[in-house]
């Protein structure tokens, strides 16, 4: 929407240089009046922190799934809570704009793994897989081109770091093709 509302990359960055509250609320006051200020407000606010309390919450069950802890008590769960609140606080002194790509970053290797774990399925169960295949090699050469250039990365020329890139995942391409695909007994199979 901003992108359009603010008609191009530039103006958008021209606004955004300000902070993304004032494109926010110029956007919202401009398309939804007063009213819908108000609601974009509670979406844009109130939102991220249930959301925050949320990820809070399933981290601290995480972690006590993992290490087998009890989660009966308060004070049991407190001990677990307390350091996910102080490295959470500590978060909040990094640039905010550096932890969004990284995540970002790692959502999208999660979404590679996930496609691919579906086309392993889709093989086995003598599907068509490219329907699953195809986006998880566009997403892996993604992710690893960003990591190569990025300059939270190792700041590689985008050259070399997409060739780097599409080398890297041919290789896994093809790797992947010949330890899951097994050769069809019959031509009409998948």
């Amino acid at each position: 929407i901003a992108m359009a509302f603010f008609h191009g990359q530039p103006q958008l960055a021209v606004i955004y240089g300000a902070t993304p509250a004032v494109g926010v609320n110029e956007i919202a006051t401009t398309l939804v009046g007063p009213i819908g200020l108000v609601l974009t407000i509670i979406g844009v606010v109130i939102c991220p922190i249930t959301t925050g309390d949320t990820a809070l919450r399933a981290a601290r069950i995480t972690v006590a799934d993992g290490f087998k802890l009890d989660q009966k008590t308060f004070m049991s769960r407190l001990k677990i809570a307390l350091p996910l609140f102080i490295i959470s606080f500590g978060l909040t002194f990094i640039d905010f704009s550096l932890i969004w790509r990284y995540m970002a970053w790692a959502q999208l290797f999660i979404a590679v793994a996930v496609l691919l774990a579906a086309t392993v399925y889709l093989i086995e169960n003598k599907k068509h897989f490219i329907i699953t295949f195809a986006p998880a090699i566009v997403c892996l050469v993604i992710a690893i081109a960003y990591i190569l250039q990025a300059p939270e990365g190792l700041r590689l020329d985008s050259f070399v770091a997409n060739l780097i890139s599409v080398i890297i995942t041919a290789i896994f391409s093809v790797y992947f093709i010949f330890k899951y695909r097994k050769p069809s007994k019959d031509l009409n199979e998948a």
